[in-house]
């Protein structure tokens, strides 16, 4: 706990400047989508959004993990500090530790996001029951993927001592993601695209009716496959990496 606690006090909430924005936008974003909408989309409303906080994270979030991740190493990338970390505490806690903070941001990042929907939905009286799972499902899996990303930032703040390159990272890689939008959900080229798997969490796929100009929505199965590939990928970048930042030269 020690360990943690001095994680937080070294970033001087750094990961919070970078966190804040990006909640405050979609927040903001998602309050204009509200003041347009009549009576009748207030029964599919929830659902909508199911779509758009897809989208919007897929294209925002690698920035901001690209930057989160930049930040937490930014002292021991830039001052050269981890010789004298690791005649404080072993290596493995460091590590550890700065994971287990950036989960902790990323898991208050999506309750937030959540709530923030909720609540607006609450203002603007929309009629559609909270869909709780499929908001679990999206959530849960972009967490995941958010997780998977950062452990993916991390190696490149480590390898990259001007971390204009892992930002830069993070920039092609909100490209990529919304590139992955446009492709056709069985493709194999998915699965080897981290910041594809934002897609898993989709629960439904919008459909538009040009002669009714009727929306609906089709529900989509869980892809058990896929969830399984991204928790295997989570798991062993999260070895990769800390392995890496063990051998890294003090």
């Amino acid at each position: 706990m020690k360990a943690f606690l001095c994680e937080c006090k070294k970033t001087k909430g750094k990961l919070m400047v970078v966190m804040l924005p990006t909640i405050l936008f979609l927040l903001f974003w998602m309050l204009w989508q509200f003041s347009y909408m009549d009576e009748d989309e207030t029964s599919f409303y929830y659902t909508y959004f199911t779509q758009g906080l897809l989208v919007m994270n897929t294209i925002f979030l690698p920035i901001m993990i690209a930057v989160m991740a930049s930040r937490l190493m930014d002292m021991e990338t830039k001052g050269s500090t981890y010789k004298l970390l690791c005649t404080l505490m072993p290596k493995t806690r460091i590590f550890t530790c700065k994971v287990a903070l950036a989960a902790l941001y990323l898991l208050g990042f999506f309750v937030l996001q959540t709530a923030g929907l909720f609540l607006a939905g609450t203002l603007y009286g929309v009629t559609e029951p909270f869909p709780a799972v499929s908001y679990l499902q999206m959530e849960g899996i972009g967490f995941l993927t958010c997780l998977l990303l950062f452990l993916l930032q991390i190696f490149l703040s480590l390898r990259f001592e001007n971390q204009l390159y892992p930002l830069l990272f993070g920039l092609i890689g909100s490209f990529v993601g919304l590139f992955s939008m446009f492709l056709p959900m069985n493709s194999p080229l998915l699965y080897f695209l981290p910041w594809a798997y934002f897609l898993l969490g989709a629960s439904s796929q919008m459909l538009f009716d040009e002669n009714t100009l009727q929306i609906s929505f089709l529900p989509l199965p869980f892809h058990t496959a896929k969830f399984c590939i991204l928790l295997v990928a989570l798991c062993l970048g999260y070895i990769g990496v800390r392995l890496y930042f063990l051998r890294k030269d003090v």
